[in-house]
C-alpha cells in the first residue's frame, strides 16, 4: 500500500488512484487531529499545529505526485505533465487586475475542475505502453 503513495514508477487504473487518494486524504486528516488536538490551549499549540501541518503538507504534495505521476503513465503520459497541471491553474487565477481576480479565480478552478476530472474518469491505455504493464494485466 505505501507503494502507491511512495514510489512514483508504475501505472494505476481510476478506481485504484481514486481509492488512494481518499485514502491518504482520511490517515493525513486523523494523523492531523491526533497530533494537533491534545496541544489545544497550551502556549506552544499554533506552533506545534504549524508544524505538523507544513510536515503533513509536504507528506501530501509527494505522495500526490507519486499517485498523479502513476495515473499519468496510465494514460501513456510522462509524469513532465504534471507540472503544467499544477501551474496553468495557478498562473491563470494569478494575473489580471483585481477587478478581474473573481473571473480568473474562476477560470484557474474550472482548469483544476477538468485536469481532476480527466485523470479520474479517462480510460488508460490498455495492454503493455512505454510505462509498463497495467496492474492486473500480465
Amino acid at each position: 500500500m505505501l507503494e502507491a503513495w511512495f514510489v512514483w514508477s508504475g501505472r494505476m487504473r481510476r478506481l485504484a488512484y481514486f481509492g488512494y487518494s481518499l485514502l491518504l486524504g482520511v490517515i493525513l486528516f486523523v494523523i492531523a487531529l491526533i497530533l494537533i488536538l491534545p496541544t489545544r490551549g497550551s502556549p506552544n499549540g499554533p506552533m506545534v499545529t504549524a508544524v505538523v501541518v507544513i510536515l503533513l503538507g509536504i507528506v501530501a504534495l509527494f505522495a500526490g505526485f507519486c499517485l498523479c505521476a502513476k495515473r499519468l503513465h496510465d494514460l501513456d503520459l510522462a509524469a513532465w505533465h504534471y507540472i503544467w497541471m499544477i501551474l496553468l491553474p495557478s498562473i491563470v487565477s494569478g494575473i489580471g487586475t483585481a477587478t478581474q481576480q473573481l473571473a480568473l479565480n474562476a477560470v484557474g478552478g474550472l482548469f483544476s475542475l477538468c485536469i481532476g476530472l480527466y485523470l479520474l474518469l479517462w480510460p488508460g491505455t490498455d495492454g503493455t505502453n512505454r510505462f509498463g504493464y497495467r496492474p492486473g494485466e500480465q
